[in-house]
């Protein structure tokens, strides 16, 4: 072999071994850049994470703290990302033999801009017609990028002063100086890891407080700004003693979750007292009168999960219903399933409509019952939720005994003392409600209060889970969560049953339920897993209780209805079946008219790469949004109803509604109003733009081009027909257009 072309592939193979052995001693760096760049990644591209920034960034009027404390956040991301990185170097390295290598003298630098650079796209696609915050942050940039250029002169300055100091027989003013320099760093190394401990400390003490104060941008950012010392300073003392800091880790998190789990649900021990089916039945029907028409509507609503955009169009639906009828919806309302975010919108509504101080200032109009409820339920929740799960929580997957409380104990004390801040702005009688237990809401009530159930699902055998003031019996289909732990649970506790978002919520622990076969632990996950939109709930209980031989047999005055609050974008649901067979292609009712929007077949995802690895785990995703859909379609196609005596139809006295309103539409028993083209993100946090975008969908413009808003105008309009059946067509515009 020649040579030169020897030589080269020795030169060629000792430079591959040198930018191998480079790029595994800086290995740290990439563990920077994914924490660094996985907070900035979410809050640049993913929709919740823009609305975070919406949030903040909103500000109509005077100065704003949490854009303040959005800019530190930023900017001890950048430093601690650039610090450490410039720690793994001087390290690793010798000085002589970084200080000539680009690499390792950028890297660091790179790693610093990194937050800036993302919030600053981040900023700059929110806000393209006025970016100022982008230019503010860009400001920001630039003067840490300064700062990182100048210190190693102002350092070298500092030291000609000292040695100026020194020969000028001034050596006190110069061991100063002196000290404070060779000690620079390990003086930011312990504030780094005190600072870390300290936020750790006052989070565990007040898990709510202040995270809301910080805002959930803020929260994330210093999280990631407190994470990156301690696994470098891991990484380095691994580094130093040859462990795998990565696999020792994950073998820590999978040893103590055998040994521990601190997911457990919030019992208080007091035995459940609950009524029976047919007792809650009995006492709806003495205080449900009957419309003009005779009927007596009754009402069972679903309520579909989404988080806090769920729960923040629940409470505007139901509130403005309850405004519109004068209090006879809710007295007509027998039943409410509700999945996720859903759930807090109904218990807002609820806990308000219950209240006698809130019930006074809405009859005095010093508020309206929608604003009062969308104030409590557009509070700030994920801010808890996200400090719970980047501090506490996280380092209690290594600690093999129980000292921290979950993230979800942290979401339901942000909805407990959201509650006791909501009291503050509108007095209420008990602003600890959410912190007592679910059934006091049904003990000694001044009113009817519905039957409510809120839908979770078992994670060991996939069936869902009601957590309900009722005892059901064998009317559902399910387990019922008082019968299996013996014990009630707060309120805040009884909402986040069914509110347990994967990830961002654990699984509840039970431990020894009383179940058929005996078990040591079972766990509940978020309702959406079985039933999304809530609707199988309401529609097995409304079948068992119009079947034949039903507690509801026999009185053909009762007249069920069916409302389902969703936020598909999407209204109608479905397509109207024809009944046709052999005429028409054989299609998914999901997959018909309005609702191809929703996508049919959906979108590739991730099944185009690696089929084998992401297909099944693709199929098992889309099948629990199937299996929802499904549900919904069967409500829709054959939604129970009360059997009716057979009546001469020339006989039927003549209903007192205008022509406008069909016979064939006031028959209707299914409605859906949804939040349609309004882009509200998924968040237990909504900014006041999204706020604002519901607030302006119900009531809604009358005459709608848009298919979705049109059919939420119709179906908002007939079911107020239901309660008032002689009210004309003009009059019912005049209250649906009045707002």
């Amino acid at each position: 072999m020649d040579v030169q072309i020897l030589s080269r592939l020795v030169n060629a193979r000792s430079w591959a071994t040198y930018v191998s052995d480079v790029l595994f001693r800086t290995r740290g760096f990439f563990a920077i850049l994914m924490i660094a760049g996985a907070s900035g990644s979410i809050l640049a591209w993913m929709e919740q994470g823009q609305d975070l920034l919406r949030a903040v960034t909103d500000v109509r009027t005077g100065f704003s703290w949490p854009i303040v404390w959005l800019l530190i956040a930023v900017t001890g991301l950048a430093f601690q990302a650039w610090f450490w990185a410039r720690v793994i170097v001087e390290e690793e390295f010798k000085e002589g033999a970084w200080r000539d290598n680009i690499y390792l003298r950028w890297a660091p630098r790179v790693l610093g801009l990194l937050p800036f650079v993302l919030l600053f796209v981040a900023l700059f696609n929110l806000h393209k017609s006025v970016p100022v915050p982008a230019y503010v942050l860009a400001a920001v940039g630039l003067v840490f990028l300064m700062f990182v250029w100048s210190r190693v002169p102002i350092t070298r300055a500092l030291r000609r002063k000292s040695n100026t100091l020194r020969s000028n027989g001034n050596g006190s003013k110069a061991s100063i100086i002196d000290a404070v320099l060779g000690r620079l760093r390990k003086i930011v190394l312990a504030t780094s890891v005190l600072y870390a401990a300290g936020a750790m400390f006052i989070v565990w003490l007040f898990p709510v407080g202040p995270a809301v104060f910080f805002g959930p941008a803020a929260v994330v950012l210093i999280a990631c700004a407190l994470i990156v010392p301690v696994f470098t300073s891991l990484l380095l003392v691994g580094s130093r003693f040859h462990l795998r800091v990565g696999t020792t880790l994950l073998v820590i998190v999978v040893i103590v979750s055998l040994l521990y789990d601190n997911h457990a649900i919030r019992l208080t021990h007091t035995a459940p007292v609950r009524t029976d089916l047919k007792a809650a039945y009995e006492t709806w029907k003495a205080q449900a009168g009957p419309a003009g028409n005779g009927k007596i509507p009754m009402i069972f609503v679903a309520s579909a999960g989404g988080a806090s955009r769920a729960g923040y169009w629940t409470a505007a639906v139901l509130s403005q219903l309850e405004t519109d009828t004068k209090g006879e919806f809710s007295r007509h309302v027998f039943a409410i399933s509700s999945i996720s975010g859903g759930s807090l919108g109904v218990g807002g509504f609820l806990a308000s409509i219950r209240d006698g101080k809130i019930q006074n200032a809405v009859m005095s109009d010093q508020t309206t019952l929608r604003t009062s409820v969308s104030d409590f339920v557009g509070q700030d929740y994920l801010s808890p939720a996200v400090a719970g799960l980047l501090f506490t929580d996280l380092l209690q997957r290594f600690v093999p005994f129980p000292i921290f409380s979950d993230r979800a104990e942290a979401l339901e004390r942000g909805w407990e003392q959201g509650w006791a801040a909501h009291c503050a702005n509108y007095s209420c009688d008990d602003p600890e409600l959410f912190q007592e237990n679910f059934l006091s809401l049904w003990q000694s009530p001044p009113r009817w209060m519905p039957v409510w159930m809120i839908g979770g699902a078992l994670q060991q055998d996939g069936r869902p889970v009601l957590t309900s003031n009722v005892k059901f019996g064998d009317a559902i289909d399910a387990w019922d969560f008082h019968s299996l732990t013996g014990s009630d649970v707060r309120l805040s506790t009884a909402i986040s049953n069914g509110a347990r978002f994967p990830f961002v919520s654990p699984s509840g622990r039970i431990d020894n339920p009383k179940m058929p076969e005996a078990i040591s632990t079972v766990h509940v996950v978020d309702g959406g897993y079985f039933d999304a939109a809530g609707v199988e709930a309401v529609r097995e209980l409304a079948q068992a209780m119009f079947a034949p031989g039903g507690i509801v047999t026999g009185d053909d005055r009762i007249e069920p209805i069916f409302l389902l609050i969703s936020n598909d974008g999407i209204n109608p649901p479905f397509e109207t079946v024809t009944g046709e067979q052999g005429e028409i292609p054989s299609l998914p009712f999901g997959c018909r008219g309005q609702a191809i929007h929703s996508g049919c077949p959906g979108t590739v995802g991730f099944s185009r790469v690696a089929t084998d690895l992401f297909g099944p785990i693709q199929g098992l995703y889309r099948s629990r949004s199937a299996h929802g859909e499904r549900l919904k379609a069967l409500l829709y196609s054959a939604p129970p109803q009360a059997l009716q005596p057979e009546k001469n139809e020339a006989a039927q006295p003549a209903t007192d509604v205008t022509d406008q309103v069909k016979k064939s539409d006031f028959d209707k028993r299914v409605f859906t109003l949804d939040l349609c083209s309004a882009q509200v993100p998924m968040n237990w946090a909504l900014s006041e733009t999204a706020r604002d975008l519901v607030d302006g969908l119900l009531p809604g413009p009358i005459g709608s081009d848009r298919q979705c808003e049109h059919t939420n105008e119709g179906d908002f309009r007939l079911l107020l027909s239901k309660f008032a059946p002689a009210t004309s067509d003009d009059a019912l515009g005049k209250v649906f257009g009045s707002r």
